[in-house]
C-alpha cells in the first residue's frame, strides 16, 4: 500500500493543503496518523484518494 502526505494530495487536487485537512476532518478522505501525539505523521492511502475522486466532483 502506498501513502502521501497532505501536500502531495493537494498538488494532485490542485488545492491548498488545508483544504486537505478539512477532507480529513469531515472524513471525505481518510487518512491515517503514524505516531502518537503532535509529532504524528498524516498519511493517506493511494486508494482512499481513488475512492474520494469517484465521490467527488475532484476529476483526474
Amino acid at each position: 500500500m502506498e501513502f502521501l502526505t497532505k501536500e502531495e494530495v493537494a498538488k494532485i487536487f490542485r488545492v491548498n493543503p488545508r483544504t486537505v485537512a478539512r477532507w480529513l476532518k469531515e472524513g471525505s478522505l481518510k487518512g491515517y496518523k503514524l505516531g502518537k501525539g503532535r509529532t504524528a505523521l498524516l498519511r493517506i492511502p493511494k486508494s482512499e484518494i481513488a475512492k474520494f475522486m469517484s465521490k467527488s466532483k475532484y476529476k483526474k
